[in-house]
């Protein structure tokens, strides 16, 4: 799994992580210090960019959920783009598909947060 963090273009104070690969345990382990990073740097909160994550566990999907718990603990969002349709999948079965923002382009869910 690779995780890579950068400000958004259109929106710097939102903050974009980029994911990739699978999204399991040894993954969480690895991406998740970047992702509360990411987050605690940020002003708006972050766009998880899941275009690029082929699969999903449940530690991806815990990892996800307790980030919006930080976020919205400090006043933040999380939104999740591009998220492949097996991904989506997981989402929608766990029955948790509305406790995000899904949009197609992070640069959309940036501006979103941005607002």
């Amino acid at each position: 799994m690779a995780v890579e963090a950068r400000p958004s273009q259109e929106k710097p104070d939102v903050g974009v992580v980029l994911l990739s690969g699978r999204l399991d345990m040894e993954a969480v382990d690895a991406d998740s210090p970047k992702l509360q990073e990411t987050l605690q740097q940020s002003v708006r909160g972050i766009v998880v960019d899941l275009g690029g994550v082929e699969f999903i566990s449940s530690s991806g999907v815990r990892m996800l959920l307790a980030a919006d718990l930080d976020a919205r603990g400090s006043g933040k969002t999380i939104a999740l783009a591009r998220a492949q349709p097996a991904v989506y999948k997981i989402f929608k079965v766990a029955g948790i598909s509305d406790k995000f923002r899904f949009f197609d382009d992070a640069e959309a869910a940036a501006r979103a947060l941005g607002d």
